[in-house]
């Protein structure tokens, strides 16, 4: 993490009045709550594929499709 640019963030938001900072606060910690995902067992999606095909050669004939 750049340390000058956390320090400036800092300084930005201490010269902030104090009604201001309480709302950016607020809504930071707002925020927060938001960005905890919901954990997901992905086991269940876990398992053996059986291919027709050698994996490399659809491979290259998938980006073929593309272009």
């Amino acid at each position: 993490m750049n340390v000058q640019l956390v320090e400036s963030i800092r300084s930005l938001i201490q010269s902030l009045p104090q009604e201001e900072r309480g709302e950016l606060r607020s809504y930071l910690i707002e925020a927060d709550d938001y960005g905890h995902p919901t954990l997901i067992n992905l086991n269940k999606f876990s398992g053996v594929i059986c291919l027709q095909k050698d994996p490399l050669e659809y491979q290259y004939q998938i980006r073929d499709e593309w272009m």
